[in-house]
C-alpha cells in the first residue's frame, strides 16, 4: 500500500492512501498519529492515562474562577467529557458543578444523560483531554486559571 501525507495549507493536510485521499485538520492528524502510538506502542497509552488522571486530581485544586472562565472557554463537548470523567471523583464532580449556573448543570446532566447512556468513547476521551489539557495550559500562561503551589 502507498502511503503519504502532504501539507495542503497551514494547518491542513492529505493523506493519501493507494488512490484515496482524505482532507484533514493538524488536530485530526495528531489524533490519527496517537492512535497508531497506541497500537504500536501500549506502554505509551498507559503514561498517557496517567497524564490524564493526573490532569484531573490537578483540576480539583484550581481556583473557583478558573473553573468558571475553563467552563465558558472549552468546547461543549469536552466539558461532557470532564464531567463523565469525574463521576469517579466526588471532589472533582462537586467542584464543577458547584461553578455552574443552574441552568448549565440542568443543560449539561441531560447531554451526559443522553450522549453517555453507553459510556464514553475512548476516542472522545483522548480527544477531549488533549484539548481541555491544552486550553488549561493557556489559561495558566494567561493567568485566567490558578493553581495552589503545592498542587503544581
Amino acid at each position: 500500500m502507498k502511503i503519504g501525507v502532504a501539507k495542503m495549507e497551514p494547518g491542513r493536510f492529505a493523506l493519501t492512501f493507494d488512490a484515496s485521499t482524505i482532507e484533514v485538520d493538524e488536530r485530526d492528524l495528531k489524533t490519527l498519529w496517537m492512535r497508531i502510538e497506541d497500537a504500536i506502542h501500549p506502554e505509551e497509552r498507559a503514561k498517557r492515562d496517567e497524564r490524564y488522571k493526573s490532569f484531573l486530581t490537578h483540576l480539583t485544586a484550581a481556583s473557583d474562577a478558573g473553573i468558571q472562565t475553563l467552563l465558558r472557554t472549552a468546547a461543549h463537548d469536552d466539558i461532557l467529557v470532564l464531567l463523565h470523567s469525574s463521576e469517579g471523583d466526588d471532589a472533582l464532580k462537586k467542584k464543577l458543578y458547584r461553578n455552574m449556573s443552574q441552568n448549565s448543570m440542568k443543560m449539561y446532566i441531560e447531554d451526559l444523560l443522553f450522549e453517555f447512556r453507553e459510556g464514553a468513547p475512548g476516542y472522545r476521551f483522548d480527544d477531549a483531554m488533549v484539548r481541555l489539557i491544552d486550553t488549561v495550559e493557556k489559561m495558566v500562561s494567561a493567568g485566567t486559571i490558578s493553581f495552589p503551589r503545592d498542587a503544581r
